[in-house]
């Protein structure tokens, strides 16, 4: 195990620092924190990061390119379409 040590921000600002130990592997983590808590932590962890992916699709602002990918993929009329006009520009940059 190795500590690192790890900001702690208070609306934006640094407050603290303190040590965290980064485990090498499992067994290490449980041994240091039980497997309760290893369990736990894991299953908070793949919780946050669903609901993160979840709140990022909803709310978060999608380029034109990204919305266009998702079109493409889903409407093959869209993909020629977008496969046209970059071969039109790609084309007019080569003259």
């Amino acid at each position: 195990m190795k500590k690192v040590t790890r900001e702690v921000k208070s609306e934006g600002k640094v407050v603290d620092t303190v040590e965290v130990p980064v485990y090498e592997n499992i067994p290490e983590a449980v041994k240091a924190q039980t497997e309760v808590k290893c369990l736990a932590a894991i299953n908070k962890t793949v919780s946050n990061d669903l609901c993160n992916a979840a709140r990022a699709a909803k709310v978060r602002p999608s380029s034109a390119n990204a919305q266009l990918g998702r079109l493409a993929k889903t409407d093959p009329e869209v993909q020629k379409e977008i496969e046209a006009l970059v071969a039109k520009h790609l084309a007019k940059m080569a003259a």
